[in-house]
């Protein structure tokens, strides 16, 4: 990883490997892991993509197991790659208990110790989003060295122009530069544009689908995340609304797609 110095290095090991003793569903899940109204019950749930039975999947930033699990119950073999040696002790655990000695690695994303055209998928779920965008290309690049010929890739990344993020943005700004707080793990977003010239030249599909239109649930800071705006009774009736808008942004108004909180990339590999 490119980083200014081993200190911040540090650093960004350290809040993960705090993160998994402290609430490891928190620390890789977010909003996500509490406001179930909404998510539903993610902590089981299926992998956002499809997995083929037999395939070769490597989780890239694989936390504490939770989709891997889910991955390894539809017959794939999954490799778990993280940098965090808590999370990875979390991910045995939790595997194990349900019946799965997988290969959990420890390491860098921008340098896989892992041979060429190794697998048939790979997928990472809004790792990238904690990561220099010089680091995020480098990511990139490494999953199109790894997959095999036609493999196919997922990643999960925050949308630049969603409501949500652009004050999550602003805030950050005032913190960081304005208050001078050091955060090693702080958010970048991405544009669709973005992503598309990341992509050009690496693989040979790509396509973005956008996904979760819905309002500001907080404002992102270190004081204020636990105090949810919209209440509860109004989350459900936000789902609809929501599931709806991904169907119209996805198929008939693509213009909408940089509205979505949440961007999912998938690539084909020539």
């Amino acid at each position: 990883m490119i980083v200014r110095d081993r200190d911040f290095m540090r650093e960004y090991v350290k809040v993960w490997d705090e993160g998994a003793v402290r609430d490891a569903p928190f620390i890789t899940m977010g909003m996500e892991a509490l406001l179930t109204d909404f998510y539903g019950d993610l902590m089981d749930a299926s992998p956002p993509f499809p997995v083929k039975e037999g395939d070769n999947i490597l989780d890239l930033g694989c936390g504490w197991g939770r989709v891997l699990k889910p991955v390894l119950d539809r017959g794939a073999f999954g490799v778990g790659f993280d940098i965090s040696e808590n999370m990875l002790k979390l991910s045995e655990k939790h595997l194990k208990r349900n019946g799965y000695y997988p290969i959990l690695l420890k390491g860098d994303g921008t340098a896989l110790p892992l041979k060429d055209n190794s697998f048939d998928m790979v997928y990472s779920l809004l790792v990238l989003q904690h990561l220099s965008k010089r680091n995020g290309e480098e990511v990139f690049n490494e999953i199109h060295r790894v997959l095999k010929t036609d493999g196919v890739a997922y990643i999960r990344l925050p949308g630049r122009f969603a409501p949500e993020n652009l004050i999550f943005s602003f805030l950050q700004f005032i913190s960081i530069y304005l208050f001078r707080l050091r955060d090693p793990i702080r958010m970048r977003f991405y544009r669709i544009g973005e992503i598309k010239r990341i992509c050009r030249g690496l693989f040979k599909e790509t396509e973005i689908t956008a996904h979760e239109f819905r309002p500001p649930w907080n404002f992102h800071t270190k004081w204020t995340w636990q105090y949810i705006i919209i209440p509860k009774r109004f989350h459900r009736g936000l789902r609809k609304i929501s599931d709806r808008l991904e169907r119209i942004a996805n198929t008939r108004f693509g213009f909408l797609k940089h509205l979505g909180v949440v961007l999912m990339v998938r690539v084909r590999k020539d």
